[in-house]
Parts: C-alpha cells; sequence; structure tokens
C-alpha cells in the first residue's frame, strides 16, 4: 500500500473510533439527565438495574468496538512505519503508536469510572 492509502485509512479509523463511540454518549446523556432531575429517585429497583445494565452493556460493546479499531491502527502505524520517505503527515501518523495505548488505557479508566458513578447514583 501508498502512504496515501495508509493514510487513508488511518483516517477511516478515527472516524470508526468517534462513531463507535456515539451510541455510547447518547445513551450516557439520556441516563444522566434522568438520574440529575430525580427519575430514578423514585423509579423501581428493576427500571434502575434496567437503566445500569443497558449503560454497562452498550458501554462494553463500544469499548470493544473502539479496542478492535485501535488494534488496527497499530497495524496501519507499523505498515507506515516501513515506508520510505514519509510526508511530515505520514511521519506523524506513525509515530503517535503511544497515544492509541494512551487512549486505550483512558478509555478503560473513565468506563470503570463511570459505570461506578452511575451505579452509586441510580443505586
Amino acid at each position: 500500500m501508498t502512504e496515501h492509502d495508509l493514510i487513508r485509512l488511518w483516517n477511516d479509523k478515527r472516524r470508526q473510533l468517534i462513531s463507535a463511540q456515539m451510541h455510547s454518549v447518547i445513551t450516557l446523556a439520556v441516563i444522566t439527565v434522568l438520574a440529575v432531575m430525580g427519575y430514578f429517585d423514585s423509579a423501581s429497583d428493576f427500571a434502575k438495574l434496567f437503566a445500569l445494565l443497558t449503560l454497562g452493556t452498550i458501554g462494553a460493546l463500544g469499548i470493544l468496538t473502539q479496542f478492535a479499531v485501535i488494534r488496527e491502527s497499530k497495524m496501519l502505524i507499523e505498515d507506515l512505519g516501513k515506508l520510505d520517505q514519509l510526508s511530515a503527515i505520514g511521519k506523524s501518523i506513525a509515530g503517535s503508536g503511544q497515544y492509541l495505548v494512551f487512549t486505550q488505557v483512558m478509555m478503560i479508566g473513565f468506563s470503570v469510572a463511570l459505570l461506578v458513578g452511575f451505579g452509586l447514583v441510580v443505586a
């Protein structure tokens, strides 16, 4: 593959990573509004559990998708790094492997914190 092809794939992976987060963000926003407005105060235990399970399921599936995109992006970075005479943007992308690792760590940390936080709020 050429540098141009790999950069185009990189941009596609970035779009996939952002898209994989959208359903989690929307679900999180809805549940946050419901919790802040006090709807969970009088909700049944079933409704609270359903909200937690929904958030957990959507979050877990979103994270799995994001991990797959990151794994593929790491391979793309390796391929890009093997090419000679990279442009400035090609060099920048080829050197962003640590950023992907940092992104994975942050996703895990924030996901656990959000799940625990909402568990405390909804419970």
